[in-house]
């Protein structure tokens, strides 16, 4: 078989979905990633084939005009439809020559249910792991549909990949669950890495994207008087100056392989931080920037594996009295343990893989 996958101009979205990439080309199937230039780098440094799709299309380039970035949760989904707009021509040409027998898209990624649904090629959603509220995916649909009706809305997908645990799925369609598997880029793990600390470590980090300069800072004050080793990286890492005796700033460590020996990890909301830490059991204190970052808080919070410090209240103080509550109370690590659990016992990205292709067996 030949499978398409189609994906926005962010790593973190395309992160989620090699696994199962992997698992497709192992069991012999071609694999070909189309995606805006801005992900060349990534997707071949991964391993896999990519075509450009979308030109030099980014989400801050897309971003409409006036409206507001950082600081509120996303409201709707209107930048997706606009790089889905500069994709679907590419990712047309692309299923027209290349005739791809699947066609799998993360699930803001419009321009390639569009282009199957033309071909009248099935078509797969891939969730990336704590899924954006279903609202808000009707009213991107109810968007794209107007927007790139002249050639008709995408069919309904013959899967929905699912790798949030069942307890924290929002889906209320039928889904196939996936294992979630980490992926991010390739490091040199530091020699101290696997040596567990003498005091609780907690391991900080907003992202990869630099939208908002002073969290971090803010998240480094707030550490800075507990009797705890932290690590900080991430975007705006490299700008921290003055730290405090207890935080070491460290290259690019994916969380999969720093979280282990970590007792707490301080992020932004960003669902492959959120899934990273849960595959590991690891409590989470979250400060949520913006889009889908402020419901994956939430979410974390009510499943009790969390505590979240709202954006208006993003102090050092605040800082240190949420991670002072989770490192003291015991019912976050065992919440987290138990959503753990829970994304061990789902299927293999094999597995799926084998299922997904098996539709288009005779």
């Amino acid at each position: 078989m030949r499978v398409l996958l189609t994906v926005n101009p962010a790593a973190s979205h395309f992160f989620t979905m090699v696994p199962l990439a992997w698992a497709l080309h192992l069991d012999g199937h071609e694999v070909l990633v189309a995606a805006p230039r801005a992900l060349t780098q990534c997707i071949r440094r991964s391993g896999l084939t990519t075509v450009v799709a979308g030109g030099d299309a980014t989400f801050f380039n897309c971003w409409p005009a006036g409206t507001q970035l950082v600081g509120r949760p996303q409201t709707d989904l209107t930048v997706f439809a606009a790089v889905a707009e500069r994709m679907l021509p590419d990712v047309l040409a692309v299923v027209e020559s290349w005739r791809p027998d699947l066609v799998i898209s993360d699930p803001v990624e419009f321009a390639g249910p569009v282009a199957a649904t033309k071909a009248n090629v099935p078509w797969v959603r891939h969730e990336w792991g704590i899924p954006v509220p279903p609202e808000l995916m009707d009213l991107a649909r109810a968007t794209i549909a107007d927007r790139l009706s002249a050639l008709g809305p995408a069919t309904s997908p013959v899967a929905v990949v699912d790798t949030c645990p069942p307890s924290l799925s929002a889906s209320s369609a039928p889904v196939l669950p996936m294992r979630y598997v980490p992926f991010s880029t390739a490091c040199t793990a530091p020699d101290w890495l696997y040596s567990p600390s003498s005091r609780p470590r907690i391991a900080v980090s907003l992202g990869t994207v630099p939208v908002s300069a002073d969290g971090l800072a803010i998240a480094v004050r707030g550490l800075a008087a507990l009797d705890c080793e932290v690590i900080v990286s991430g975007s705006g890492a490299e700008a921290l100056t003055d730290l405090p005796p207890n935080v070491r700033r460290i290259a690019w460590v994916p969380h999969h392989l720093l979280l282990p020996t970590c007792d707490l990890l301080v992020h932004h909301g960003g669902s492959n931080s959120a899934m990273a830490a849960l595959t590991l059991g690891v409590p989470h204190l979250v400060m949520p920037q913006m889009a889908d970052q402020f419901n994956i808080a939430d979410r974390l919070t009510g499943a009790g594996v969390a505590r979240t410090i709202p954006f208006a209240d993003r102090t050092a103080a605040a800082v240190h009295a949420g991670a002072t509550a989770v490192l003291a109370d015991s019912s976050f690590r065992a919440s987290s343990t138990t959503l753990r659990a829970e994304i061990e016992a789902m299927p293999s990205p094999a597995t799926v893989a084998a299922e997904l292709t098996g539709r288009r067996q005779p």
